[in-house]
């Protein structure tokens, strides 16, 4: 769950990036081709960004790793620290699940539209017609298309007007615009809260209104198409997921129609360039922000090789992976358990408010034995010591084995001293 908040967090401060982007570079520009692209790319790179791990300027470090990594231990001040810890994660699990059931709500919704659409077409008469399938409805009502299903009433498929929406919806149906409105209604489940969400789905339709104009005005004169776009204005009966003729866009449809096919002004291709390193920007925005979640480990390793090698016994080698690795007895839970209960907060780092992990470095021997106890780094206070202390503490483990033989093995353990 906190993974999946993680992500979604993430997605969310991408998606109102290209947003903005969008805002201030594009929003104006008459390409609406490309606009269209944007809108799809941006919203899809939001989605995907998140899952992608990659680093542009973290220095590689080629330093063998000299330890296996434990699960971290987390250490509290007071006994009332694990009840606020709880009661921190049930306000995170009730936040979740009422995150999760409105995303369900809208995934519902999302179902009963498109069942909605399919059961037109299954209930009225269809008949093919110029690449497009019309669904001949008995009701008055706008015209409107989801792919290549035409819905149209019988009044207007008779009428002199009908040639217009015609080319118009067929526009739709060839450049694919229901399933960009699919794309953006499915992310809805996840991104319902957000505003720059339906700023987006509301350009994108835009774009595809925009797009269908130009494609119509191709076939039908200017003057009779936005006649018929005006007086179709009025009409009723819009169904969502779908691509409507009188979608409520008049005014800038009108202007755009007579922009569009103009000569574009230059400030307009200056804008798509500065498209270029804003993205750029982001992806590095993405790649440092994995470069510093690595930063810690680099320098763990860097600071943890010499003082391994000095305890290190000549002629003993010590792994970090084997085919059978050592085990705490009763299993890794055990283990927490035994250092939970054995680990007390320093009096003195309690009174110095010092806080922090302590990364502790040990090996099993081939009999089991916990030896080599090492402060890889500390923070003071007594919580080196304490934690020194307890895993020396450690009852012999069930040793690991390399081809048979019983082998040393190293182990890493992050212990979080944490104040109340």
């Amino acid at each position: 769950m906190e993974a999946l908040l993680n992500w979604n967090l993430r997605a969310a401060l991408y998606l109102l990036i290209f947003a903005v982007a969008y805002l201030l570079f594009l929003r104006r520009n008459v390409s609406v081709g490309f606009n269209r692209f944007y809108l799809l790319l941006s919203t899809i790179l939001a989605v995907v960004l998140p899952f992608v791990s990659f680093s542009l300027f973290t220095v590689r470090n080629e330093t063998v790793q000299m330890a296996f990594q434990l699960p971290q231990i987390i250490v509290g001040s007071v006994a009332q620290y694990d009840e606020g810890i709880a009661q921190e994660q049930g306000f995170g699990i009730k936040a979740a699940s009422v995150f999760a059931w409105i995303s369900l709500f809208f995934l519902m919704l999302f179902a009963v539209r498109l069942v909605y659409i399919f059961w037109m077409i299954r209930s009225n008469q269809r008949e093919k017609y110029n690449e497009m399938v019309l669904v001949q409805l008995n009701t008055d009502r706008a015209p409107f298309s989801f792919f290549h299903w035409l819905f149209v009433s019988d009044k207007l498929q008779q009428d002199e007007r009908f040639e217009a929406v015609l080319a118009h919806e067929k526009a739709h149906a060839n450049r694919w615009h229901s399933l960009d409105v699919l794309v953006f209604e499915i992310l809805q489940t996840v991104f319902w809260y957000h505003p720059a969400w339906y700023y987006l789905r509301h350009e994108i339709k835009s774009m595809h209104e925009f797009e269908a104009d130009k494609l119509a005005l191709l076939h039908i004169s200017k003057p009779n198409y936005q006649k018929t776009l005006l007086e179709l204005t009025a009409m009723g009966g819009m169904v969502l997921l779908t691509n409507p003729f009188n979608v409520s866009l008049i005014k800038k449809r009108l202007l755009m129609m007579n922009r569009i096919n103009g000569k574009q002004p230059a400030r307009n291709w200056l804008k798509i360039l500065l498209l270029l390193p804003f993205l750029a920007a982001v992806i590095a925005i993405q790649s440092c922000n994995f470069a510093t979640d690595n930063v810690e480990e680099v320098k763990l390793e860097e600071d943890k090789t010499p003082a391994f090698k000095q305890e290190q016994a000549p002629g003993e080698e010590v792994f970090t992976e084997v085919e059978v690795m050592p085990e705490y007895p009763g299993g890794p839970q055990a283990m927490m358990n035994f250092l939970t209960n054995n680990i007390n907060y320093p009096e003195q780092a309690r009174r110095d408010s010092i806080q922090g992990r302590v990364f502790v470095n040990f090996v099993i021997e081939k009999d089991g034995a916990v030896s080599n106890v090492t402060i890889l780094r500390g923070i003071g206070g007594g919580c080196d010591e304490e934690a020194k202390r307890v895993v020396k503490l450690m009852p012999k483990w069930t040793p690991g084995y390399q081809r048979g033989q019983a082998v040393r093995v190293s182990f890493n353990l992050p212990i979080k001293f944490v104040l109340d």
